[in-house]
Parts: structure tokens; C-alpha cells; sequence
């Protein structure tokens, strides 16, 4: 007989001395079917005291989540307990349970009817779930008919408007759950939609992390953008908005934007269909899941310079150095919204060089593109060139203009070949060898002062192995001498190394 977690022993005290329910999203999931990785417990007060107490039962960590609201958390390993109590001088559960955001969201369960169920949840047994609670559910909003039906139902627009955050909430389980929000909610949302300026940065940038790393992203962020909710979220993609392209592409430039996460979620799910090497990049989406978030704010967020980068030539439309401008404006969005930095400066770099792959095919048609074009994409982009190549990709399925070259995608597959091919067979092995030279054997041989000159030479000799010119330590001196008498910038006097 398998021995009860502390966790189980401590809910079966609470059960039998106090009145407690499970509540919210835990209950909906497990009707769902879904998987529970957290409870959240509902009490009629002293939530805060009772998960201290827990905390210490259970050697779990306390966290206070909101001290005026009554608002605990207790981390136990990989599952966690959340401690609330009645809302805003509720005097029962059902009087709680309608001041929540959604129908769905507002069921419960005694935590004494609960207790068999949560027996089987896997992070505090040995067990699997093998059914949901079927009696003593309380469903006062009539959440469960609308679980059946998979409909997303506001309780009431005052309820949204109490914490505005529940407006995009909507969407994230709209993503998670593929539910349809119901019409009455959408017209809710679209109306409240300027109040969420109120919200803190963090918050917002948590729910949309959740709604990018669902696969159902593209369709959501369409929606969003229907009620204006994204809108209000990102007002730099407002120009964007009904902004006409040229003949490459057959939707304006937000709708081309909203069509390229949809490329690339297809991308993501089967890679082969447009790359015809494509084990490698199947190998990189599989070990870069983190990742695949920000790669579909990179798809979206691609061409938001082409507003700003506006202009003419000769009767036709232009966004010369869009792809630089919409970087830095991707560094700005993520400082307001919080993004880590590490994500921020991944989705600036993906759409500062999204253009590059289309350069890069103006050479094949010559034979190239050439090895040094092809080292300098790559030491760019460092091992993340497969992410470039499948934004270049999502880029291109979602611009199906008259004037766009029916090969554009296969051209782009076989760029990709060959750019993974000059890594693998050239670049990579250089890489992992031991320098030439080392910018110590710099400073001695040619009496070079520790400062960019160094790092500038160590990278134009590297280039020079890579193209086969440079073998050996020798030879390597022997360049340099060249190419520092050559070019008269780097004011090097070699004619006495």
C-alpha cells in the first residue's frame, strides 16, 4: 500500500476540522480531463494563517501572494496549493464562486469530496487520474453546461471591469482549452479593452507568454486583434493596421503579420513540409522548446518598421530598413512589457535579420551565395540560423501576391541546405579546433595593443580559414602580414615582424 503524501495527510486534517473547497481552474480541468499541477482552496477566512500553517506541516514554501485580499501560496516540490478566501464580503461559497471571471471558472467542490480525486493526481501519488468529480459539484453560474458546450461566458461585465486582466484571461483559455468565447463576452471585451492600461506590465506579458506557447496562438491573436484587445496591448500595431503592400503580398501588413504565426505554427508541427533537409531543423525545434514563443512574437512582430520605413521609388511602395527599425522597436516592447532580456534580445535579433535570407537568394542565381556571405549570416545568428530560416519561411507562405516568384519557398529551402551544409562541413569544424592564433600571439608578433584591432583580426583570419586560404599557424602569419599591409586602416606596421 502506497503511503500517503504529507500533502494528502495535511488536506484530510483540513477537510475534517473546517470548511474548505477546491475550486476554479483545478475542478474545470479535471472535468476536462486535463492535468492538475495546482489546487486552488477556497476557505471562508484566515486563508493567509491556515497556509502558513500548511507550509510549516508540510515543509512546503510560503509565499504571500496578497496580504489585503487574503491571498496565499504554498509550494510543496512540483505542486503548489493556493489559499483564498471568500471575495469581497461574500458570506458563502456560491456568493464567491460569482464574482469570478468566467462561468467555467466558477465550480467547486467540498475538499472533503474532492479528497478521492485528489488522491490520484499524480504529483501527490503514485496514481493517474482515472475519472473527475461527478457529485457535489457547485455551479451557481451554470459553468458546467458551458464546459460541455466549450463556451467561454463573462459572469457580467462589472466583474471584468474589476480586474481588467480577465479581458485578455479570455483569450489565454480561449488558446489553451480551443474554446469559442461567446458573443455577449467578445462585445464585453471590446468595450473594456482601453482599460487595460491598468494593468502592471508583468501580468499582461504572463498571459500572453501562455496564449504564444499554445498551439493555437495565430487564431487567438486574430481574435484579439477583431475586439481591438491587441490593439490596446501593442498600439504600435495600429499603423500596421489596413497599411496596404506591394504586389508580393495579397493582405495588408497586420493581417500579413497575424498569417505569418499561423505559418509558423504549421512550421513548428511538421518542418518537412516546406524543408526538404529537414532533420536538422526538426532536431533544433525539439531543443530549443523554450524558444518556440519567442519565435512567434518574432513572426508577428517581423514587419512592425514598415510603418515608419514608409516611402516611394518610382511609383512603388518601400520600407527600406524596416528590419533594423522594427529591432528596436521590438527592444522597446519588451522593456514595457517586462519581456526577460535574454527573450527580448533573441525576438529583436530574428526580426532585425529576417530580410537577410531574401538578400542572401539574390546571389544563388550567380552561384553563390558565397562562403564569407554565408559566415557572416552565421555568426550573427550563432546556432539559432534555423530559427532565422523558419521566420524567412513563415514570412514567405504568408505573402501570396501576384508578384511573388512561385519558387520563393523552394529557393529558400535550398538556401537553407546549403547554409546548414557550409556550418557543418566548414564553419563548425573551425570553430571547434584550437586558434591559429590567439590574440596574445597578436600582441607579440605584430606589438598590438589589447583593444577592437585584435578582435577584428582574429575574425578576418577565421574568415580566411573558412575559405581555405590559412591551414596552418605559418600561413596564418604570413596572411596577417598581408592583410595588415594591405589595409592601410588598421595602421599596422609590419615590416618588422
Amino acid at each position: 500500500m502506497t503511503e500517503k503524501s504529507p500533502v494528502l495527510k495535511e488536506l484530510e486534517i483540513l477537510s475534517s476540522s473546517r470548511e474548505a473547497y477546491v475550486a476554479g481552474g483545478p475542478v474545470r480541468d479535471w472535468l476536462l480531463g486535463r492535468k492538475v499541477l495546482d489546487i486552488d482552496l477556497v476557505v471562508p477566512d484566515g486563508a493567509v494563517a491556515l497556509a502558513r500553517r500548511f507550509a510549516q506541516s508540510t515543509t512546503g514554501h510560503f509565499v504571500m501572494l496578497d496580504e489585503k485580499e487574503g491571498v496565499a501560496r504554498v509550494v510543496c516540490k512540483d505542486f503548489i496549493l493556493d489559499f483564498s478566501q471568500y471575495r469581497d464580503m461574500a458570506n458563502n461559497i456560491e456568493e464567491d464562486l460569482y464574482q469570478r471571471d468566467f462561468t467555467i471558472n466558477a465550480v467547486a467542490v467540498p475538499l472533503f469530496s474532492a479528497l478521492p480525486f485528489l488522491s490520484k493526481v499524480p504529483a501527490l501519488s503514485n496514481h493517474q487520474i482515472t475519472k473527475s468529480p461527478n457529485h457535489q459539484i457547485l455551479d451557481p453560474t451554470g459553468g458546467l453546461a458551458d464546459l460541455d458546450n466549450r463556451i467561454i461566458k463573462a459572469i457580467s461585465q462589472e466583474n471584468l471591469e474589476s480586474d481588467p486582466l480577465r479581458l485578455l484571461r479570455a483569450y489565454r483559455f480561449r488558446s489553451q482549452l480551443d474554446f469559442k468565447i461567446e458573443q455577449r463576452t467578445r462585445d464585453y471585451i471590446r468595450d473594456l479593452s482601453g482599460s487595460m492600461d491598468s494593468v502592471a506590465p508583468e501580468r499582461i506579458s504572463h498571459e500572453l507568454r501562455l496564449i504564444m506557447e499554445s498551439e493555437k496562438a495565430g487564431r487567438t491573436l486574430h481574435e484579439m486583434v477583431q475586439v481591438r484587445l491587441l490593439h490596446a496591448l501593442l498600439p504600435e500595431i495600429n499603423p500596421m493596421d489596413c497599411m496596404p503592400q506591394p504586389g508580393y503580398h495579397h493582405l495588408d501588413v497586420l493581417d500579413h503579420s497575424l498569417a505569418a504565426v499561423d505559418a509558423m505554427e504549421d512550421l513548428i508541427a511538421e518542418p518537412c513540409n516546406k524543408f526538404f533537409l529537414c532533420e536538422p531543423m526538426e532536431n533544433w525545434i525539439a531543443e530549443n522548446s523554450a524558444r518556440i514563443s519567442d519565435l512567434k512574437w518574432a513572426a508577428f512582430l517581423h514587419d512592425i518598421g514598415k510603418p515608419s520605413c514608409k516611402g516611394e521609388k518610382q511609383g512603388r511602395t518601400t520600407f527600406y530598413r524596416h528590419d533594423h527599425t522594427g529591432s528596436d522597436m521590438v527592444l522597446t516592447i519588451g522593456k514595457r512589457l517586462r519581456w526577460p532580456k535574454r527573450e527580448t534580445i533573441f525576438v529583436a535579433k530574428m526580426v532585425g535579420l529576417h530580410m537577410r535570407p531574401f538578400h542572401l537568394l539574390k546571389d544563388i542565381r550567380q552561384g553563390g551565395p558565397t562562403k564569407r556571405a554565408m559566415r557572416r549570416l552565421l555568426m550573427e545568428t550563432g546556432a539559432d540560423y534555423p530559427a532565422l530560416f523558419l521566420l524567412a519561411m513563415a514570412d514567405s507562405m504568408s505573402g501570396c501576391g501576384p508578384l511573388k516568384p512561385p519558387e520563393l519557398d523552394s529557393d529558400l529551402a535550398g538556401l537553407w541546405k546549403n547554409v546548414h551544409i557550409f556550418y557543418q562541413d566548414w564553419l563548425k569544424p573551425v570553430k571547434m579546433r584550437p586558434r591559429l592564433l590567439t590574440g596574445h600571439d597578436l600582441q607579440r608578433i605584430f606589438e598590438l595593443s589589447p583593444g577592437p584591432l585584435i578582435g577584428k583580426s582574429l575574425d578576418a583570419l577565421e574568415e580566411a580559414q573558412v575559405e581555405g586560404a590559412v591551414s596552418t599557424r605559418d600561413e596564418a602569419v604570413s596572411w596577417l602580414k598581408a592583410w595588415f599591409d594591405s589595409d592601410e586602416d588598421t595602421g599596422v606596421d609590419v615590416s618588422q615582424s
